[in-house]
């Protein structure tokens, strides 16, 4: 699961009336080339997006919390004691401390862009104290499952869901299982693939295979995604194609890939899939973004050349790309010291065995 993906979150047209425009304000481009322009109009989308996004979910807490309409000036309901409240709430929540500390930095990078005057220390820095003491801990523990796991779980969705009767239980078989090969193979970012569209993102090669195709302001980084999918993944996703997506509500007024019982899928509505079925499969849900963890472990499990591969697929930077064969290598010295060191104490068993049988053959005899 995200970070942030299990709370809502109150989007931008339902902030108080001052947040708004002063999300605007930031937001101002530099139309006459003055060079002058709103905070926020150079970070990438991306990061926006995670910034507004948490931001929302804070200002949804003081909503619940009864707060949402003290707000009097940008940043105003941003205060020591809601802060300390909205920690407090995360925590109860089971959220893992990685996650909550940068929710707590979203919010900082969040109330400069809004009101860049107002002090942020308390909320990074709560009782004056580093994120990483006042939050301690890591990651949680994380099970990750080799592609050729969970492969094998895909196929019997997908031959389930062809062997069903045509009705809503069949297409969402068929889209869950093209959803899910797509993570699995090319793990996407939960942004990229609930954007995917028929046209601009899908080619579909002379063999039957299709390629997909991300542009740069659909990616994280910014960096255009160009690549194949596998024969399994592309037999999955033409069968979704051909049998099940036009059966959804409204897919014929849409030319999005990924289809709903309520019209275009969400982010909300792919994170359910992934849990759902990685839930029935595992016992433990997982989200999209496990998928990704899940192909870079896979690679680096059979070579540093594919975690460099996995890297770049997945559209991280050349630094990460480079992080990634860095810590393969180190995996793969490891085990073949691990494979060395087993074949030295069976080499020197026998050895050993031998020696300890005439040692106490001597003390036998010496009594």
């Amino acid at each position: 699961m995200t970070a942030q993906g299990d709370v809502r979150s109150l989007p931008p047209g339902h902030w108080p009336r001052e947040e708004r425009l002063a999300l605007e304000r930031a937001l101002a481009p530099d139309d006459d080339g003055s060079g002058e322009c709103g905070a926020a109009a150079a970070l990438r989308p991306a990061t926006l997006a995670s910034y507004v996004q948490t931001y929302g979910q804070f200002l949804d807490f003081a909503a619940r919390t009864g707060g949402l309409g003290e707000a009097e000036a940008p940043g105003s309901l941003v205060t020591p004691a809601r802060v300390a409240a909205w920690r407090r709430e995360t925590r109860a929540r089971g959220l893992a401390p990685t996650a909550r500390r940068q929710m707590l930095r979203n919010l900082s990078a969040m109330l400069r862009l809004l009101a860049p005057d107002r002090d942020r220390s308390f909320i990074t820095r709560p009782g004056n104290r580093p994120l990483r003491r006042a939050i301690p801990g890591g990651p949680k523990p994380f099970a990750v499952h080799d592609a050729d796991e969970t492969m094998p779980h895909l196929r019997r969705l997908h031959r389930r869901g062809l062997a069903m009767a045509d009705g809503p239980g069949r297409w969402r078989a068929l889209r869950d299982a093209a959803l899910l090969a797509v993570l699995l193979t090319r793990a996407p970012r939960l942004r990229s693939l609930v954007a995917m569209t028929l046209g601009r993102h899908l080619e579909r090669r002379s063999d039957g295979t299709w390629h997909l195709r991300f542009p740069g302001e659909h990616t994280k980084t910014g960096r255009r995604l160009d690549y194949p999918l596998d024969a399994a993944a592309s037999g999955m996703l033409t069968d979704y194609l051909e049998q099940a997506r036009s059966r959804f509500p409204g897919a014929g007024r849409t030319d999005q890939l990924w289809m709903g019982m309520r019209g275009p899928m969400t982010r909300e509505g792919a994170q359910g899939i992934a849990e759902r079925r990685t839930r029935a499969w595992f016992g433990k849900a997982d989200g999209p973004h496990a998928f990704r963890k899940w192909l870079r472990a896979s690679a680096a499990r059979r070579s540093p050349e594919l975690a460099m591969d996995a890297a770049d697929i997945m559209g991280h930077s050349a630094e990460v790309s480079v992080q990634h064969y860095a810590e393969a290598s180190g995996l793969h010295a490891g085990l073949r010291q691990g494979d060395r060191l087993a074949e030295r104490r069976a080499r020197h068993a026998g050895r050993a065995e031998r020696a300890f049988a005439a040692e106490i053959e001597r003390w036998e005899e010496g009594e």
